[in-house]
């Protein structure tokens, strides 16, 4: 079941024998640690969305259906909740030689049969091989119709399904997310692998590059890489970063249950991803915070953090203090300063790195990046080549279509969705940015939804509206079928 990023979790998540690899959290995609690379060699951070754990992604599939009472037997006539079947009694009036037995009696409802047929969203990205999507797809049916005893399903892409929610079958999909940026094509309902391409730029890269400035480090899988301090009014950080000291401290850790817990299971919780995820939880909040301006319009806006800052995260006590004085007499003006969770200031008017976090979002057009980043790899054109900007990304995929005519059919329809595509104004800034890139005689047009949960779940909506159309209901593949032909036959009829 899933634990709230606002306290300690329940001691069950915790492993008996104290090892840190047994922590009671398991990620379904990958690991929220910060910076991981361990599973992109080649230095690309972007998420391929191939499911590490197929058993948990199964137990949140189970959790949603007893939160949603799925399996209630008569919920759509009767009005069925849980613990409410009629003929069972309330617990209220049975005793305690009978709770068993009651528990046994509800788990026995929950397990009934289900009256309508699974969509699931595959967020798989087209630039993995075909034979690694075909075992997830295998996977993912055997889930469905085995363990949660499906009476038929249908597997599909992310990109189709955000293409249908803006009533287009012809589109070139931008999915701006938490792990990456992605551009899929599609064409007549079908994505093409040819001139599918991701970066690594996305919410969790913007959310590190936060913390890194707060805490004044740059690290990946926990080691040092580099140093960086651009605090203060000189361009080689005359003052401190505001959480080098106590780096960013979650909600969880603020909590008054958390000192109660002995030190050596907080060590434990430090390193699993239930401790990450609250990190960037609170760089989440930061981020869509009121402080952060709308993205400029012009093209030759300046890259944040870059060009000045250094190594130097030393200061003089005596320039410390006059920070000190100057920040006590601003705590009126509350635009200039941010509070994070555990009361910790932070300036955003008087030093250039402060500013800069107000213009975060511009890192994703930035072709320079900030110097303090370190590539995870010696080959450091490899590691840029897999963190393109988005104007440079949507110009690599169109550039890997051939035909000309679709590729200028694409550019009129550029679909831009995601979680991290939520910031103000960034769709107007994309557009100035690809009239950059593109040729003059290409009409481009940048289409995004105004409604924050339109563009955050568009997935969603297109599966909604994908599974409610009449000559849809022959696509799906049916529970007989599956144990006639197995997961073949659904491989072929999801091929997309």
């Amino acid at each position: 079941s899933p634990a709230s990023l606002m306290r300690i979790p329940p001691d069950d998540c915790f492993s008996e024998s104290g090892d840190a690899e047994e922590v009671g959290f398991l990620p379904i995609y990958q690991s929220l640690n910060s910076n991981n690379q361990k599973n992109y060699p080649s230095g690309n951070n972007a998420d391929d969305g191939l499911i590490e754990d197929i058993d948990a992604w199964a137990s949140a599939w189970e959790y949603s259906y007893q939160a949603l009472c799925v399996r209630g037997k008569g919920k759509h006539t009767k009005g069925y909740k849980y613990g409410t079947e009629p003929g069972l009694q309330p617990e209220a009036a049975l005793s305690s030689s009978s709770q068993s037995q009651t528990v046994s009696s509800k788990s026995t409802m929950m397990d009934g049969p289900i009256d309508h047929p699974l969509l699931a969203v595959d967020s798989t990205s087209r630039t993995i091989p075909t034979k690694a999507q075909e075992k997830q797809r295998a996977e993912m049916l055997e889930i469905l119709f085995e363990s949660l005893s499906a009476p038929a399903a249908y597997i599909a892409p992310s990109p189709m399904l955000s293409s249908f929610a803006y009533g287009r079958q012809t589109s070139l999909v931008v999915d701006i997310g938490h792990s990456g940026s992605r551009v899929t094509p599609l064409v007549d309902g079908y994505c093409l692998s040819n001139g599918s391409v991701s970066s690594g730029r996305g919410g969790r890269w913007l959310g590190n590059i936060q913390k890194s400035v707060l805490e004044g480090v740059w690290n990946v899988n926990g080691t040092t890489l580099n140093n960086w301090n651009g605090w203060g009014n000189g361009k080689e950080g005359t003052g401190v970063p505001p959480c080098q000291e106590d780096c960013i401290i979650p909600r969880y850790l603020l909590h008054p249950n958390s000192e109660k817990y002995p030190d050596n299971k907080l060590d434990i919780l430090k390193q699993s991803s239930f401790h990450s995820m609250a990190i960037h939880e609170v760089m989440y909040e930061m981020m869509t915070s009121s402080h952060m301006r709308p993205l400029e319009s012009s093209r030759e806006a300046s890259a944040p953090f870059c060009g000045y800052g250094g190594e130097s995260m030393r200061v003089h006590d005596d320039m410390a203090m006059d920070d000190e004085k100057i920040e006590d007499g601003e705590d009126g003006d509350e635009g200039s300063c941010y509070v994070l969770p555990d009361g910790t200031r932070v300036d955003l008017a008087r030093s250039q790195a402060g500013k800069d976090l107000c213009r975060l979002p511009e890192l994703l057009f930035s072709e320079t990046l900030p110097s303090f980043l370190q590539p995870p790899t010696n080959d450091s054109s490899k590691y840029s080549d897999n963190m393109l900007p988005l104007q440079q990304l949507i110009h690599k995929s169109l550039s890997q279509i051939l035909d000309v005519d679709l590729r200028k059919e694409l550019s009129s329809n550029i679909i831009l969705t995601g979680g991290a595509s939520l910031f103000p104004t960034l769709d107007k800034r994309l557009s100035t940015q690809l009239g950059e890139v593109l040729p003059y005689s290409y009409k481009y047009k940048v289409i995004a939804s105004k409604n924050s949960i339109e563009n955050r779940y568009a997935a969603w909506i297109g599966g909604s509206i994908l599974s409610s159309l009449g000559s849809f209901q022959q696509m799906w593949l049916s529970k007989k079928e599956y144990e006639e032909c197995g997961a073949v036959l659904g491989l072929q009829r999801f091929k997309n």
